[in-house]
């Protein structure tokens, strides 16, 4: 269900292509299939091939025309969790890319490669295949990578669950060749030598001689260290310098980016077909919740005991805790229909992880609020024997951060909030 209303919004966003990643196949090949049937875009996976034919089960690759450049597309599968009966392997990238890049290169003029593999295995390939122009990564990292050049290859990611959206805009020319491609590691490399200048710099500008640093034998073991480093990245400078000039003539046009990112806030406007899609999506999740709500028990075994059980000796804090917007969290489920809603609940009440949300269908109505025990811990163990089973008295920073982070609460200030729950 969540994946058909992923699928819908990538069609209504007008993606070109989408790599077949690991968490695609968690339900299985025949599932992911079966969905991207009705998908308005190719997925693609070079790599993940039939066991016997070696053939791939999805697309390959493809290409698209953007005004007079034609774009190849190629698609890498990540390590994966695969089912016997898929008759499946995913092949190492080493295997696949020479012979489909031979292929490429004689129609498409810029190179993408979608890549769920992980981050070392995506700089190999950059340095092994200069025709790789641009390598957008899935599951590299959590947070965003900006452009990195490696060889004539571009690398970058963008943050997980769509939090950002990445804009490139490329003025790509004939030569098929990065402006600077390697300017930032040789800046990186000039940077350090300008560092090891100064170091050896302060030795020569003290008034000891050599014969002085002589008698003096950890100092003159860190001076000579130095020299040599100088003299490696000297090399390495020389060395990169030298290949740049004799790759590219001074007169190749080369082709450059401007690359920005977007964070995905609350605050932006929807999308309104999108946002139909994610509604309709979560009340049918919600309304699944309603059914099994009706049909499931109320958890009685539990060492959770609600926030009436905490007011039994504690009643000026519950009063008190009763007043913050905790005490309503659940109401505002209820106030948009999803107090059903699995993906939700656990964020709106007591004692239930957030990735066990289908548990809270059938907790009692006391534990249906960010109670007491949300922060302080389960109490009843602590209510049999306080002195035996003390709570603390506040939460951890971590615990909060467990509800109150991206997208719903992305500017959460612990020091600040933490004031407007306080009671004693």
């Amino acid at each position: 269900m969540t994946a058909a209303a992923i699928i819908k919004a990538y069609n209504l966003i007008g993606y070109d292509a989408v790599a077949v990643g690991s968490q695609d196949l968690i339900a299985g090949i025949p599932a992911l299939k079966s969905l991207s049937k009705d998908s308005k875009f190719p997925w693609l996976s070079a790599n993940l091939v039939n066991k016997v034919t070696k053939k791939p089960l999805f697309t390959a690759s493809t290409s698209i025309k953007l005004g007079t450049i034609k774009v190849g597309i190629i698609g890498l599968t990540g390590p994966a969790i695969l089912e016997t009966s898929d008759n499946a392997v995913i092949l190492p990238w080493d295997q696949v890319l020479p012979a489909l890049l031979a292929k490429m290169t004689k129609k498409d003029n810029l190179l993408i490669l979608l890549s769920n593999l992980p981050a070392a295995d995506n700089k190999k390939i950059a340095e092994s295949y200069a025709n790789i122009h641009l390598i957008i990564q899935s599951g590299a990292s959590s947070n965003t990578i900006s452009p990195s050049p490696i060889n004539n290859t571009i690398m970058l990611s963008t943050a997980p669950q769509g939090k950002q959206i990445g804009i490139m805009e490329i003025n790509w020319q004939s030569s098929q060749r990065w402006e600077d491609a390697n300017a930032v590691a040789l800046a990186a490399k000039k940077a350090s030598l300008e560092r090891l200048d100064v170091q050896l710099r302060q030795y020569a500008n003290r008034p000891e001689t050599e014969g002085t640093l002589n008698s003096q034998a950890e100092r003159l073991k860190v001076y000579n260290l130095l020299l040599a480093q100088k003299q490696n990245l000297q090399g390495e400078i020389d060395l990169m310098e030298t290949k740049a000039s004799r790759q590219i003539p001074s007169d190749t046009k080369l082709s450059t980016y401007n690359n920005r990112f977007i964070a995905v806030a609350i605050d932006l406007p929807d999308h309104p077909e999108v946002s139909q899609v994610v509604t309709t999506l979560d009340n049918a999740i919600s309304a699944i919740g309603q059914r099994q709500a009706e049909s499931a028990a109320t958890l009685k075994s539990s060492p959770y005991l609600g926030f009436l059980g905490c007011g039994s000796c504690h009643a000026k804090q519950l009063a008190s805790w009763q007043q913050t917007q905790h005490a309503k969290a659940y109401r505002t489920l209820t106030a948009k229909q999803q107090q059903f809603n699995p993906n939700c609940l656990s964020c709106h009440v007591t004692g239930i992880a957030t990735d066990r949300g289908e548990e809270a269908l059938s907790i009692a109505d006391d534990r249906r609020s960010v109670g007491c025990e949300t922060c302080h811990g389960p109490g009843r163990s602590h209510s049999e024997n306080p002195r035996a089973y003390p709570l603390p008295r506040r939460p951890s920073p971590e615990l909060c951060r467990t509800c109150h982070s991206a997208p719903h609460d992305s500017n959460f200030d612990y020091d600040k909030r933490i004031k407007l729950i306080e009671h004693h």
